[in-house]
């Protein structure tokens, strides 16, 4: 071995080699107090910006509402769409979670179960749930007036029927009917409630105004193909298939609204409509010129036509909108000239308008569903 290279043992004694030992040791020990230091105190500020970020979040969360038109507040709760009842069921989710604080972790205690004898099954007995009141709705009175109607009350009655048969009835009778007024009997109560209700079905259809002139692409002689069978019919075929000389006053299309197979009067001259006819007008088919709206009690004045009625223009895919339409509130419907397998969406799109025009003016058309 080199003289010159020895080993520790042989230049330091024991106790130098114990001492270098223990003071590199506590170097050590300190270099790692103080680093865990600095990871304990980062922690600590991320865990205070993560709280600051949840009550902020926390408080946003509870001042949000979801956006809802005014449209869609008018449907009421039960006709909410598929996507809002489920955005609001996460809107609930949501705020459940915020509010809710972890449960501590409780020890877990084993304990000694008592050994029970086997009981055989009992035969279940079912009870009826009780019925859940359901929430009141304006738009949906018919069924509280379904209620109310088996204990005998009818809240669509009126007077009017017991002062017909008054005035059509001789004087001679005068004490008697004053008599059967004072007591009335339960058959005349019934006779009332039965005779108060609407008899002529026509007063359950809502109204759709056609153009009358030839050049238009809907009329009546084409409406019921167009409307009821979703397929455009030329003009001139529509005319040849008719009998020879036959006039029409109205068309009567079927479709199916709310789950319900609703009639609808297809018509093109307004000026027989009467007051209460005209509250039943849903659609109409405008043409372009504004002469067509003569008659109509808004003053001939199409903006506020289209405001109150729910308007269409037919036309197709090779012609533009008509000018005098361009600025109005209305819905374009694009037929193609040769593709009548197209014509079926283009009408499904009309009836979807129309549906959710009535089905936001639902105290208008409310007589639907009277029966």
């Amino acid at each position: 071995m080199d003289p010159i290279l020895k080993t520790l043992s042989q230049t330091m004694t024991v106790e130098a080699i114990a001492m270098i030992k223990a003071k590199r040791l506590a170097m050590k020990q300190c270099v790692d107090v103080a680093g865990r230091q600095r990871r304990a105190q980062q922690r600590e500020n991320d865990r205070q910006v993560g709280d600051v970020q949840a009550d902020l979040c926390k408080r946003a969360m509870e001042r949000e509402r979801p956006f809802r038109v005014f449209e869609e507040q008018l449907l009421g709760e039960s006709e909410m769409t598929a996507a809002q009842e489920y955005l609001h069921l996460v809107y609930d989710s949501k705020r459940r979670c915020m509010h809710s604080t972890p449960k501590e972790s409780t020890p877990i205690v084993v304990r000694e179960v008592p050994i029970v004898p086997i009981v055989p099954p009992q035969p279940e007995t079912w009870t009826v749930p009780p019925r859940e009141k359901s929430k009141y709705n304006r738009y949906g009175q018919e069924r509280f007036l379904k209620e109310q109607q088996e204990f005998g009350i009818n809240p669509q009655g009126s007077h009017l029927e017991r002062a017909t048969t008054l005035r059509a009835s001789p004087k001679t009778g005068e004490r008697k009917r004053a008599r059967s007024l004072s007591v009335p009997s339960h058959q005349g109560a019934k006779k009332a409630i039965s005779g108060c209700r609407p008899t002529n079905p026509r007063s359950r259809m809502p109204i759709i105004v056609v153009p009358a002139a030839l050049t238009s692409l809907v009329t009546l002689y084409n409406a019921k193909e167009l409307l009821q069978e979703m397929r455009y019919v030329p003009l001139k075929q529509a005319h040849r298939q008719m009998h020879h000389g036959q006039h029409l006053d109205e068309v009567i299309v079927e479709h199916r609204f709310q789950g319900e197979l609703v009639s609808y009067r297809v018509i093109d001259n307004v000026t027989r409509l009467t007051p209460g006819e005209w509250e039943r007008v849903a659609a109409v088919f405008a043409m372009g010129p504004h002469w067509q709206f003569k008659g109509w009690p808004q003053g001939a004045d199409p903006a506020v036509i289209f405001h109150q009625v729910c308007a269409f223009h037919l036309h197709f895919k090779d012609t533009p909108v008509c000018k005098e339409l361009c600025n109005l509130q209305l819905h374009p419907l694009a037929l193609s000239p040769n593709e009548r397998h197209s014509d079926c969406g283009i009408m499904m799109e009309f009836w979807n308008k129309l549906d959710h025009h009535m089905a936001v003016r639902a105290r208008q058309f409310a007589f639907i569903r009277q029966k």
